[in-house]
């Protein structure tokens, strides 16, 4: 199988199997393992933690040692930690499951596109990329038909399918991915570490030079301690508003629904987003941080199952759209020496600002109520609204006086 033909598959089967696992998962961990809204932040918690910590090292792997084995590991330690995750309903189990599942989600993340960019030919790697996102959308809705009727079986068998689905994608890679065009670095020549640090500095005297890049980092930062609230609490806080249908029926739905239209939204960002100038992006996005932080505040006080559904939908459209217009202008207000840096500067902000934000939302939602804490989670989005306005009002860094470079 070619590489090209193999990075479809991947894309597709991936998707699938992670839509299997995770569409139902929260109401799994909310009705059958019984966690209260502060344990259920905390597992996010500790994901997002774990794939903090385990960045520098897998990258590190996946550099230095093999694309193909940091994949292929990453797979098989991702399928292990979900079938630890739906075969033990227990908060210990889900726990040690997450630390599974993440370090194998770091050994995946980046480094499957690095070996697509080395193994498949130039002249077809971008249609790769564009094709294998299609695919993925596609497997990630089949998995969602998937996860709703699976349930009818018990909520925890569609994570362990969706397990079972992943360790046999890892296995099968093992077997036909091939890594032809990538030599590891003598081990005289790595200077992996000292390079990092290099574009580290260079991330940073970016950011010191430009107020723009600035205020989308630390705006970053605010919109990341929003999200784990919202992400985790947002299902359970909507069981009591379900009608007499089983829930695995009106969540699938509903994830049905927020797909399609993340497909819709993504599509129309993508394609009016060009002819936007990066102060202007800047400020789309500072309105709709806004307009979703009013969303969470509003969907944490609802009270009625209309008004409920319509904000939760509302605001996950606002966050799908949010995310492209965001790299927009991230890419616009970089130079192209520091822009891969500047990308994982504000990646890692992000994650740290889920690892901050989540506990305080979960310890709202279990000693006032889940609504509370979403609605707590809402308002962490208002700073970083005013600092993407802020930084909108500066100019791109292309726009600035360069610093002299030693």
């Amino acid at each position: 199988m070619s590489s090209y033909r193999l990075y479809l598959l991947i894309s597709g089967w991936a998707a699938f199997a992670g839509s299997t696992a995770f569409t139902l998962n929260l109401i799994y961990q909310a009705t059958v393992v019984g966690l209260s809204p502060l344990r259920l932040v905390l597992v996010g918690t500790l994901m997002e933690t774990v794939c903090f910590v385990a960045q520098v090292p897998t990258g590190v792997i996946a550099d230095l040692v093999s694309r193909r084995l940091s994949v292929v590991a990453g797979y098989l330690l991702m399928g292990a930690g979900l079938l630890v995750w739906g075969l033990f309903p227990s908060f210990a189990a889900i726990l040690v499951a997450n630390v599974i599942w993440s370090v194998g989600a770091v050994c995946v993340d980046g480094a499957e596109e690095a070996w697509a960019a080395d193994e498949i030919d130039d002249d077809r790697v971008y249609r790769a990329f564009v094709r294998g996102g299609q695919i993925g959308q596609a497997g990630a809705l089949l998995g969602i038909v998937a996860a709703t009727g699976l349930a009818v079986f018990g909520l925890g068998v569609p994570i362990v399918v969706g397990g079972a689905l992943t360790l046999a994608l890892g296995v099968l890679l093992g077997f036909v991915m091939t890594e032809e065009r990538w030599s590891p670095t003598a081990t005289g020549e790595r200077t992996t570490w000292r390079s990092m640090r290099r574009q580290v500095v260079s991330g940073g005297r970016a950011m010191r030079h430009s107020g723009m890049l600035a205020g989308i980092v630390a705006g970053t930062l605010f919109a990341g301690m929003s999200s784990e609230g919202f992400d985790r609490l947002s299902q359970p806080f909507l069981l009591p508003f379900r009608p007499g249908a089983p829930a695995e029926l009106v969540f699938g739905s509903l994830a049905v629904v927020a797909a399609l239209g993340s497909i819709v939204v993504t599509g129309v960002a993508g394609r009016k987003l060009d002819a936007l100038d990066p102060r202007r992006t800047g400020r789309v996005l500072a309105l709709l941080e806004a307009l979703t932080a009013a969303g969470m505040v509003w969907f944490g006080l609802s009270g009625r199952l209309g008004l409920a559904v319509t904000l939760y939908l509302a605001v996950r459209l606002l966050r799908d759209g949010a995310g492209p217009i965001l790299s927009v202008w991230l890419v616009s207000a970089t130079a192209p020496g520091s822009r891969a840096t500047v990308f994982s500067i504000q990646a890692q902000a992000d994650a740290l600002g889920q690892i901050v934000g989540g506990p305080p939302a979960g310890l709202i939602g279990q000693r006032r109520s889940i609504g509370a804490g979403i609605s707590a989670a809402g308002l962490f989005l208002l700073p970083a609204a005013g600092l993407f306005a802020l930084a909108a009002r500066r100019r791109p860094v292309a726009a600035e006086r360069q610093p002299m470079m030693s």
